[in-house]
């Protein structure tokens, strides 16, 4: 792909890359795109994770500014309410048990945050399932062809999910709600839009907008303007343009 990258990109008519990778491989790959020279001012790339700018030098600085990333985040970011009993018990249960893993409060990634509310639906909707499936003969959770890893699932399994269907709670990162028609959370998504550029003397991914499924996208910070690649205030097009790109034009007389 690092042979590649400059071919497949300029070779396209669009000049936006969305780029989904773990932080790791999206320095590596930007780092290519850097040695390609396929970043600013000419490509705008919107990442999922905000990276380290530690090896960037004064060359690709210019290069770097305008990069996106759309990121998810908690509600209590956004000053929306979660629950922080729930997240203290939380953090109680991690130091009780794994204290030589839990790390400072506010160093804790939104994933993780994420990962206990999955987790908490799940015992919840477990509990109420048994509860209403349970009888003398057999444990209330059944499966199916338990011998494959792939292929087994609960037997009543529509009542499992009409169970999480209904369930409604104020988690460590919003409120969670689900429905059978759509595979994400109804409410309680918060993202946050990162723009690189300089800030407070240096290069930077600072918040520019934020969104919540109540409100959609909005300006974070009245302050803060997104700065685009080639450092315009200007919204790029997203299509390639025509400099130093040789046209062969045809005149059809009719």
């Amino acid at each position: 792909m690092r042979d590649d990258l400059k071919n497949v990109l300029t070779s396209s008519s669009t000049r936006i890359v969305v780029l989904w990778a773990e932080p790791t491989y999206i320095s590596l790959i930007l780092q290519y795109a850097l040695y390609s020279d396929v970043l600013g001012p000419h490509f705008t790339w919107i990442l999922s994770s905000s990276v380290s700018l530690r090896f960037y030098n004064n060359i690709s600085i210019e290069k770097s500014i305008g990069i996106l990333t759309v990121e998810p985040t908690a509600g209590n970011v956004l000053h929306a309410p979660i629950s922080t009993t729930l997240l203290n018990d939380a953090y109680n249960i991690w130091k009780h048990y794994e204290p030589e893993t839990f790390p400072n409060s506010i160093k804790i990634d939104y994933y993780a945050l994420f990962a206990f509310d999955a987790t908490w639906i799940l015992i919840q909707s477990l509990n109420e399932f048994c509860s209403k499936n349970m009888n003398s003969s057999s444990s209330c959770i059944s499966f199916f062809n338990p011998s494959s890893c792939f292929n087994r699932y609960f037997f009543d399994s529509y009542l499992y999910f009409n169970i999480i269907d209904d369930m409604t709670f104020l988690g460590v990162s919003g409120p969670v709600q689900f429905s059978s028609n759509v595979t994400d959370r109804i409410d309680g998504s918060y993202y946050i839009a990162k723009n690189c550029q300089y800030a407070s003397n240096k290069l930077n991914f600072v918040p520019v907008l934020k969104y919540s499924d109540h409100d959609g996208w909005e300006e974070y910070s009245e302050t803060r303007a997104i700065i685009w690649p080639g450092k315009s205030l200007i919204p790029p097009t997203g299509h390639a343009r025509l400099v130093g790109v040789k046209l062969r034009i045809g005149v059809i007389q009719s």
